[in-house]
């Protein structure tokens, strides 16, 4: 949905090919273009870094039990490397999970600040017009 609270959608149109040349647009203002186009509506991405982050985390935990359950039964295979790697996981998960709630926070103020109207007045009825 768009800032206005209405649904978007696409309108499909079929583009003339060019008449001459080609275009004179570089790619890195071609790759900004798209990456604001998928921020700018959307807190998706931000959200993915929590969503990660907490799968990480969970990864990490199933990797602490099976550490442990190994350890327990006596294997030696993966001794010391095990929780070194389990630590680093797990501490990353939540590294992301933080980021991501930061900026859940950025991504929320930066709305706030656009400095966009609380509302939109489609008519209104039974006012004089101020600017007659």
């Amino acid at each position: 949905s768009s800032w206005v609270g209405f649904k978007q959608t696409g309108v499909e149109y079929v583009r003339r090919q060019r008449y001459a040349g080609e275009t004179k647009y570089p790619f890195r203002k071609m790759l900004k273009f798209a990456m604001d186009g998928i921020t700018s509506f959307s807190y998706v991405p931000l959200q993915l870094a929590t969503y990660f982050g907490f799968f990480i985390a969970a990864l990490s935990l199933i990797g602490i039990v099976i550490a442990i359950i190994l350890r327990l039964s006596g294997s030696t295979a993966f001794y010391g490397q095990a929780s070194t790697l389990v630590a680093v996981l797990f501490l990353g998960g939540v590294q992301l999970i933080f980021l991501g709630i930061i900026g859940e926070y950025l991504g929320r103020i930066y709305d706030e600040v656009k400095g966009r109207p609380l509302y939109i007045v489609a008519d209104a009825l039974g006012f004089e017009d101020e600017g007659s």
